[in-house]
């Protein structure tokens, strides 16, 4: 291996080195309570060294949830195939199942895309990243707008726009999943998440039906 290749390996090493030390950390503590100096410490470098392969640590964030994103579109693109033979309905079923399971399982997650919401990350990371996580993004919503297309043209739905038909059904269920992220609204609440989940997804459904649903 000549000098040059094994720098190049170096600082890939590295690099994943630093990520790996922040998804730790910001899984543990919260992205919002992890610092940089943490980040550096755990992945046992200086602090300089974190800047140089990240600008901040919303970039940091960035990059992870576009890994996060990439393996939930990639779920998500799955589910829909799997379930292409079935009604349009039962297939948004399956979309709404496999979203919900992909947080279940990894629920560090979707705090992530909360943290995303809050203050300037925009303006935090560079924008050709920030347009791959908005790209990645509309992927996931692109297939439940298919769906419901799908839906309308063969008389399961009624919904006169399917594109903000799919945006109201994503917004709803991640509603659901923030809600119950607080363990005093869970409380509140009195169900668990799975169920509230999947009796808001039947909800939404018979709404996208509209009035013939029932006859």
């Amino acid at each position: 291996m000549t000098t040059r290749a094994r720098r190049e390996r170096e600082k890939r090493e590295r690099r994943r080195s630093i990520l790996q030390a922040a998804r730790e950390l910001f899984f543990e503590n919260g992205f919002h309570h992890a610092t940089v100096d943490s980040v550096a410490e755990r992945a046992e470098v200086s602090k300089g060294t974190v800047y140089l392969y990240f600008v901040s640590k919303e970039t940091l964030l960035a990059h992870l949830l576009l890994e996060g994103l990439e393996a939930l579109v990639a779920e998500l693109a799955s589910a829909c195939a799997e379930a292409a033979a079935l009604s349009a309905d039962q297939q948004l079923r399956h979309l709404a199942r496999a979203y919900f399971d992909f947080f279940d399982r990894d629920p560090q997650y979707f705090p992530f895309l909360m943290a995303m919401d809050r203050g300037k990350f925009q303006e935090s990371v560079p924008a050709e990243l920030y347009e791959e996580i908005l790209q990645s993004s509309l992927e996931g919503l692109t297939l439940a707008v298919g769906v419901v297309r799908r839906g309308v043209d063969d008389g399961v739905f009624a919904c006169p726009d399917p594109e903000k038909a799919a945006c109201m059904f994503w917004a709803a269920l991640n509603g659901v999943l923030q809600l119950m992220e607080h363990p005093l609204r869970r409380e509140m609440v009195g169900v668990d998440k799975k169920a509230l989940y999947e009796s808001s997804v039947d909800t939404l459904i018979k709404g996208l039906e509209g009035p013939h649903a029932d006859g």
